[in-house]
């Protein structure tokens, strides 16, 4: 009777032993699922970053393109401000000729009246 008890008494703490050992198993797996899932949580976040971090736009070579048409507008206006100053002086001497023509026209005019004049002299 003795071996009988003995082997149902081996027989509870194996089935024991089993049930400890599947437990074990899934406590384990349950750890490693967990685990896994702050992993991935963690690949995610940093994929993240780096999507956020890259989603800026780079404005250097806009602003010196502008910088660039700045210089370039400012050597136009320089050129336009030298070509007014110079239009100014055309037209000033444009005037002062067009005077001159008209008292060489005067002075023509008193000549030729002068010359008509039979008292003149």
């Amino acid at each position: 009777m003795k071996s009988k008890h003995l082997k149902k008494d081996k027989e509870k703490m194996i089935d024991k032993l089993k049930d400890n050992l599947a437990s074990i198993a899934a406590l384990v797996a349950a750890i490693v699922a967990i685990g896994g899932g702050f992993v991935k949580y963690g690949e995610i976040t940093t994929k993240l970053t780096q999507i956020e971090a890259s989603q800026g736009v780079d404005f250097a070579p806009i602003e010196k393109q502008i910088d660039e048409l700045k210089l370039k507008i400012d050597g136009i206006n320089a050129s336009i401000s030298k070509n007014k100053s110079a239009n100014n002086d055309v037209n000033t001497k444009a005037q002062v000729n067009e005077k001159e023509i008209q008292l060489l026209k005067l002075q023509i005019q008193e000549i030729q009246i002068k010359s008509k004049n039979p008292l003149g002299g």
